[in-house]
């Protein structure tokens, strides 16, 4: 796996063990005044599911992840090393939904998946009742498909459900 494709997927495995195992444990940083437009990592091809990318990981032997693994910077390494033993921690459902939300978050479209992981961020710095309040605001109903906010409610919120407005 090229070390492009190592670090995307690294970056939406954090993404999906975050949501799940964090629930806002640890804020997120504010987001920035003036967001830099990201660049894809791969431009030109077809993006990386990461789903399916950290299925495959899983399934090597330990020699072939080693091998992958020496391809990563020092820091890299132990962020990924940590993540997978995260993600191999878990129950089997809670892994379930989280394969299944980076499914999600994959078939979105690149301004789209942006719109959200950066929505998520936004939620994720904010204490439990702000970030309720925040889900069930206009904004999130206006801005965001019923997909997209079922996916940001699962993510930061699993066991809430927004009221129905009249």
């Amino acid at each position: 796996m090229p070390r492009r494709r190592l670090i995307a997927v690294c970056a939406l495995v954090v993404w999906g063990i975050l949501s799940a195992a964090a629930q806002g444990k640890q804020p997120a940083p504010p987001p920035r005044a003036n967001p830099v437009p990201r660049r894809p990592n791969n431009p030109g091809k077809a993006p990386i599911n990461p789903a399916k990318e950290l299925e495959r990981f899983q399934k090597m032997s330990p020699e072939q992840r080693e091998k992958e693994m020496a391809k990563l910077r020092p820091a890299q390494r132990q962020r990924m090393e940590r993540l997978l033993e995260r993600f191999e921690n878990m129950p089997p459902a809670q892994r379930e939904q989280a394969l299944r939300r980076l499914e999600a978050l994959h078939e979105l479209s690149p301004e789209r998946r942006m719109a959200v992981t950066d929505e998520l961020r936004n939620l994720r710095s904010l204490p439990p009742l702000e970030r309720r309040a925040r889900l069930r605001s206009d904004d999130i109903q206006q801005n965001f498909s019923e997909d997209e906010r079922k996916l940001l409610y699962e993510s930061v919120a699993p066991r809430f459900r927004p009221q129905e407005k009249d």
